[in-house]
This record gives structure tokens, sequence and C-alpha cells, in this order.
């Protein structure tokens, strides 16, 4: 099973290399770096630890808080369609991990721990596997527990963490895609850049990971028309 999911990471990664860098050559936020460099060495390392390590610790935790809550039957929620499903867990999973991602943002330990994520200065694709092991179980349980809880099942839920990592590599991209008449809804790479940047004015902004409407919400969207921020990493990032 490792094996299969390193060699599938080891062929992953040309190949999405290959297709960021063609879309960089035309859609480039900022002016794209050489491949030979520190930042994406360490980014390197991460694109096969976090999958590898990190996803799955993240796993075998909750599958132990799934196994010791009760309840494992049908719900309300598994009476629904599938599609209806799916959107709920959509908006319900990214509804809480944006407070988990606030709250990751406080001063202290926690705080320390996303730093590492914060830490790229150099934002592009790969940068979105740049976790600590603990920011990614955190996360996921603080997102998967209250969801199981409140009746959430099945293939749907199972679902939300590849679906919302594989949309935080795009986000994450050296793209200054907005998605026009889209741009509050579904987050882009413009929203997010916001976010990761050490640009003062995007600071502790754009804490959602798919549906900017949440930032909209609770008065944390930032994203100004025909503006990029320059500037990532903890430069001014310090708590």
């Amino acid at each position: 099973m490792v094996n299969m999911r390193l060699l599938g990471l080891v062929i992953a990664i040309p190949v999405l290399a290959v297709i960021f860098a063609l879309l960089e050559r035309r859609y480039a936020a900022v002016k794209p770096k050489t491949i030979f460099r520190r930042e994406r060495l360490i980014d390197f390392g991460f694109w096969f630890v976090t999958p590898l390590l990190t996803n799955t610790l993240t796993s075998v935790l909750i599958f132990a808080a799934v196994m010791l809550m009760p309840g494992r039957g049908s719900t309300w929620f598994t009476r629904q369609p599938a599609p209806l499903q799916l959107i709920e867990t959509l908006v319900a999973a990214d509804l809480l991990g944006y407070f988990g991602h606030r709250l990751f943002h406080r001063a202290g330990l926690l705080w320390r721990i996303h730093a590492v994520h914060h830490s790229s200065e150099d934002l592009d694709w790969l940068s979105a596997t740049r976790l600590h092991p603990l920011n990614e179980a955190g996360m996921r349980l603080f997102q998967v527990v209250p969801l199981y809880l409140l009746g959430f099942r099945g293939g749907a839920l199972a679902s939300v963490a590849p679906l919302l990592t594989a949309w935080a590599v795009i986000i994450h991209a050296n793209l200054n895609w907005d998605l026009g008449p889209l741009r509050y809804v579904i987050a882009s790479p413009l929203f997010h850049r916001w976010h990761h940047t050490s640009e003062e004015e995007g600071l502790d902004r754009n804490f959602a990971g798919l549906f900017p409407w949440i930032d909209a919400m609770f008065g944390t969207l930032y994203m100004p028309r025909g503006r990029q921020p320059e500037r990532f990493g903890l430069a001014a990032v310090v708590r």
C-alpha cells in the first residue's frame, strides 16, 4: 500500500510540475523562479512526507476517534440524495475549517505549528504540502469529529479531505486567476495568495479553503480587484 502511494507521488510530481509550469507561462501571478532553489527542495520533501507520514497519522487518529464515538448506522444525512450529501458536507466542513484555521492563527503554540505552512516565500502549487503533522491532524479532527456527531456519514464525509487537498494544490499555485463571476463563490489562487502574503494589508484574511463567501460573512474577506500580493512568508507575520 505504501509502495503504491509512493509510486503515485513519484509519477504525479513531474506531471503536475509540467502542467503548472505551462499554466504559469501564461497566467503567472509573479515571475516564476528556477526550480533548483532551496525553497523548492524543502517543498519536494514535504510532497512525500505529508501524504506518507502526516496523512497516515491523521487517518489513524480519525479512525480511532470515529470508533470511540457512538452511532455508526443510518442517520438523517444518509437518507438524502448523494449530491446533496456532498454539498452539505463541503459547506459544513469548510465552515468548521474556517474557524479551525482562524484558531491556528492565534498567538502561541497553535500559530507556531501553523507557521510552518506560512514559511513559503516562493508560493506555488507545491507549497500546499508544506504542513506540520499536528496542523493537518488537528484541522481534520476539528472537521470530522463534529460532522460525525451531527450525523454526517459515508462516502460524502470520506471524500471531503481528498477534495479539499486537491483544491488546495490549485489555490496555492502561482496563477493570477480569480475565477471571474465566481470569485466570491469558489476559492481561487488570487483569494488564497492574499492569505499567504506577508504584506500588512493581507494578514489574517481569507481563511476559508473552498468558499470565500464564508470569509465575507465573518468580515475577513480581502480580494481587491486588479492587484496581486508580491511578498510571502513570515517576514512580517510575527505573533
